[in-house]
């Protein structure tokens, strides 16, 4: 009798933790492209490969109105996100786009009214048109180095956006006029980052559209990413370490996004010690391209309590690069965020 009530038992939970849990039957796939999603997950993680084969791209519409997603993770090898690929998940709050997408489809993720985290990798060259559109609740975005084209209102609608940081140079005739809403609905910023390049460009408000560059604008890196980072050429030439440099004093909000490249070479190592102690962080993003995370690279980081590894990778990484158990996680949990309740928690869990 007891193994009878057992038994029932344990199909019971199976059965409820099946209803959320996320498996390869849940994507409808084609040649490589993500038509449809099916599943109940509210935490997808797309698969690099489904049946046997590379993801390459999100099509269209294939997660479109899709309530109950909070976060998405994509992954590196996808290279195309389609037209409405999210447009009205309502629900999802955070989005990292890898480095090997070069294409943000049309209206791809509009209508986003809880959105307050966007990572554009650096590799996307064309932000479609209405992309963005009305993410009510997004603040900050950074444009990487490699974007050439903003669509039509691409960001318009995205009326608490307060501060822009453009990585590289967007030709003008590659610029719609309307990308940040019609009418200069946020304000005269194209016309501003038209005149003064690479840059921070901040307003005081939602309401307010006059923009202005920031004084440390002119240190900005050469590709997506948090300014004030410092890069040196690795041994071999063929890369950059990064470390903290001045961000300490150039970002206020303590959020840090690590580039996938500089000048052009990849970001490869974080090096030992390179972040110790640092005062401000709270969260921070690890590129793709990262093949290695050193001895105490983010040790005694007293108020990180968020970390998102792009990808999953073969890494050389430190037993001590972060305080509690944050690499065992990550090595059996692979690329996604990690989160602990505060600065001095030891235990992390994937969101």
């Amino acid at each position: 009798m007891k193994r009878t009530v057992f038994l029932a038992v344990a199909l019971f939970v199976l059965m409820a933790v099946g209803v959320y849990a996320q498996t390869e039957a849940d994507f409808n796939v084609s040649n490589g492209r993500i038509r449809a999603y099916n599943g109940n997950a509210t935490v997808v993680n797309i698969p690099a490969r489904i049946q046997n084969v590379a993801i390459t791209e999100i099509g269209a519409n294939a997660f479109q109105n899709n309530v109950n997603i909070t976060s998405v993770v994509i992954p590196n090898g996808i290279t195309t996100i389609g037209n409405n690929a999210f447009r009205g998940c309502t629900s999802l709050t955070s989005v990292t786009i890898p480095a090997s997408v070069t294409t943000i489809g049309e209206g791809a993720f509009s209508g986003l009214s809880k959105l307050t985290s966007i990572t554009i990798g650096s590799g996307v060259a064309t932000i479609g048109e209405i992309a963005f559109y009305g993410c009510t609740t997004l603040a900050s975005v950074t444009i990487p180095a490699s974007v050439k084209t903003i669509g039509y209102n691409a960001f318009g609608g995205c009326r608490s956006l307060t501060s822009v940081t453009f990585g590289g140079t967007i030709p003008a005739n590659g610029f719609d006029a309307d990308a940040f809403g019609q009418n200069n609905e946020l304000g005269d910023i194209r016309a501003k980052y038209l005149a003064g390049g690479v840059g921070t460009y901040t307003r005081p408000n939602g309401t307010s559209t006059t923009w202005t560059k920031g004084t440390s604008a002119a240190t900005a890196p050469a590709a997506a990413g948090s300014q004030g980072l410092k890069f040196d050429l690795t041994p071999d030439g063929k890369g950059y370490s990064v470390s903290k440099g001045t961000v300490a004093s150039t970002i206020g909000t303590g959020d840090v996004v690590i580039p996938a490249s500089y000048n052009n070479l990849p970001v490869t190592r974080i090096p030992d010690m390179s972040f110790i102690q640092h005062p401000i962080i709270n969260s921070v993003i690890i590129p793709n391209s990262v093949t290695y995370i050193g001895s105490k690279s983010f040790a005694a980081c007293g108020q990180l309590t968020s970390v998102t590894f792009q990808a999953s990778t073969t890494a050389t990484f430190d037993i001590d690069a972060f305080d509690g158990d944050l690499r065992a996680k990550y090595l059996a949990g692979g690329a996604g965020t990690y989160t602990r309740p505060n600065g001095t928690a030891t235990t992390w869990t994937k969101k």
